[in-house]
């Protein structure tokens, strides 16, 4: 029996944005019943959330095994930076105009910061599907995102930099400082992958 959309939607959106902004690590275990608790619903609109969040390969199950935060390795890794570079790319070739909107800094640390920032860069081509699959890879490289300040140099003034482009930069611009972004982190993928990875538990 599936559960009632005003719950199901909260639910799923709680665990989407806890993926976004890297709140598990790279291969943390999902247990349904302490998610449950932990946002004071059933288990049945969790492991509905859970499952929808699989066939968006946003989280990993396996037979006997449960629910998991997709754990990749360093190749897995440069290749989603790879796509996600691409769709900027595609973005930039729209002649849309960018609505920047106001891009918060703090308490939700990078990973939402860099999701709202490039999310409207790639509004610019005004296609819902290319803005679902940035949407998509955004959440997937939530637990990487959380880590970029241990492994990289201001990262915050890199946003900076990117954000002040973005309001009144010519195309080509942008597209060199996007591709300069995506560069450093396939440069210290391997850095990155570990901490995502590290501090993973069972719970």
């Amino acid at each position: 029996m599936m559960s009632a959309a005003h719950v199901l939607e909260p639910t799923y959106d709680a665990l989407r944005r806890r993926l976004l902004t890297g709140a598990w690590p790279s291969g943390q275990r999902l247990e349904a019943v302490r998610l449950a608790d932990e946002l004071g619903v059933s288990i049945t609109p969790v492991r509905d959330a859970l499952n929808r969040l699989v066939g968006e390969r946003l989280v990993h199950a396996t037979p006997g095994d449960g629910f998991h935060v997709p754990l990749f390795n360093e190749t897995e890794f440069r290749a989603l930076l790879s796509w996600h570079q691409m769709l900027l790319v595609i973005a930039l070739r729209g002649r849309g105009e960018l609505q920047l909107i106001e891009i918060p800094r703090g308490h939700d640390g990078i990973g939402e910061r860099t999701a709202l920032l490039f999310g409207a860069i790639a509004a610019i081509a005004g296609n819902n599907e290319l803005d679902w699959a940035m949407s998509n890879s955004a959440a997937r490289l939530g637990p990487f995102r959380k880590h970029e300040a241990e492994a990289l140099r201001d990262v915050e003034q890199e946003l900076d930099a990117i954000e002040q482009l973005a309001r009144n930069a010519p195309r080509e611009m942008m597209r060199r400082a996007i591709g300069h972004y995506h560069r450093r982190r396939v440069d210290h993928a391997a850095v990155l992958t570990r901490l995502a990875r590290d501090g993973a538990s069972t719970t």
